[in-house]
């Protein structure tokens, strides 16, 4: 294992609060059903199985009518965003079946950071700016399956060779507008703070290849910069916030698929984040557990006047940096998903055999 140094607290906080180049002007006006706070359960629910097009620019995809997304920013619907978002039958590489139920079809996620030397901005969005508080409720559960592409062709026609260096993934807003204050902010890692159990306190942990990712939530709060509301009190100031892997040998590695389950709780002055990863026809592992009252050496209290959910939420908006000292070590990469669920509780959430 490889310790990175800190990078700089000011340009990592520069980094974060660095905009998707104003989320919701440019993208694509809501059409679909939104996400409905009276519904119990499931919440949101979609499988992919229908075709978008990664060459043609169709400003209204069926993300929006067939998926039940609000909204969508790429290059192949909108034509910029330093990204692509379609939909694929097959993988390169990959043979076997893919893991959704009856699957025939997968989310692809081609971002070009490297490409282009810059931060992604692009997303799939779901909730409304114009609608009521919660769409994303507070005490929300998220599930989906991952899959890091990373195939180098023979023939050197499909070739996708992912590298992840870090950026946004799970991206709310309190008021649909961005950039945003979220009350957490789920992000992927090369490089990441772990506190790995039985360990006194949080390091930084660098990965040995950049095929692979390590989780990360951060509880924060208001203000500008953000005050944090979460406090893991044996971390340096600068990081006390970020609840990165508890358990680090279990993690996302490129070719593989895993089970993603998320829990994230600010809707009382406790907060919650806990995180589960299950490698395709393997266990469910838990790789993150930081609760309030509960965890020791750490808090989450959450003021009253900002407890609650969000209006909305975009995936996966900004990946690679920002700040060109930084964007010359942006890598491209290719991600799949399979069956994305957003639910209000685990109980509703999709099961799976394998």
């Amino acid at each position: 294992m490889t310790f990175k140094p800190r990078t700089c607290a000011a340009i990592r906080r520069l980094f974060w609060l660095v905009p998707a180049a104003v989320l919701l002007a440019a993208a694509t006006p809501a059409r679909a059903q939104q996400v409905q706070q009276s519904a119990p359960g499931l919440l949101f629910f979609d499988d992919f199985e229908y075709e978008v097009k990664r060459d043609v620019i169709d400003p209204h995809p069926p993300f929006l009518t067939q998926g039940k997304w609000s909204g969508v920013k790429s290059i192949n619907s909108v034509g910029r965003g330093t990204g692509y978002l379609y939909t694929v039958e097959r993988i390169p590489g990959y043979q076997a079946k893919f893991p959704g139920r009856n699957s025939q079809r997968v989310l692809a996620i081609e971002a070009l950071p490297g490409k282009f030397q810059t931060q992604t901005d692009f997303y799939l969005r779901l909730g409304d700016a114009r609608g009521p508080t919660d769409q994303i409720p507070g005490n929300v559960w998220f599930q989906f399956w991952f899959y890091l592409n990373h195939y180098d062709d023979p023939q050197d026609k499909e070739d996708q060779l992912s590298g992840i260096t870090n950026g946004k993934f799970l991206y709310p807003s309190p008021n649909g507008i961005y950039p945003a204050h979220p009350r957490w902010l789920f992000t992927i890692h090369h490089s990441s703070q772990v506190w790995i159990k039985g360990e006194e306190r949080p390091r930084i942990y660098e990965l040995p290849s950049y095929r692979e990712l390590l989780f990360q939530c951060e509880g924060l709060g208001s203000g500008n910069p953000p005050v944090p509301f979460a406090n893991i009190h044996k971390a340096a100031e600068w990081d006390r916030w970020k609840l990165g892997q508890m358990d680090i040998d279990t993690r996302i590695v490129a070719n593989h698929w895993f089970l993603v389950k998320l829990h994230f709780d600010t809707s009382t002055t406790s907060g919650r984040y806990e995180a589960w990863l299950r490698p395709m026809g393997g266990k469910m592992v838990k790789v993150a557990e930081y609760i309030d009252g509960v965890t020791p050496s750490f808090s989450w209290k959450i003021p009253p006047e900002h407890v609650g959910g969000h209006k909305t939420l975009c995936m996966p908006t900004t990946l690679g940096a920002f700040i060109p000292e930084r964007a010359k070590n942006n890598r491209d990469c290719w991600i799949y998903l399979d069956d994305f669920a957003m639910a209000s509780g685990e109980d509703q959430l999709p099961r799976y055999d394998q």
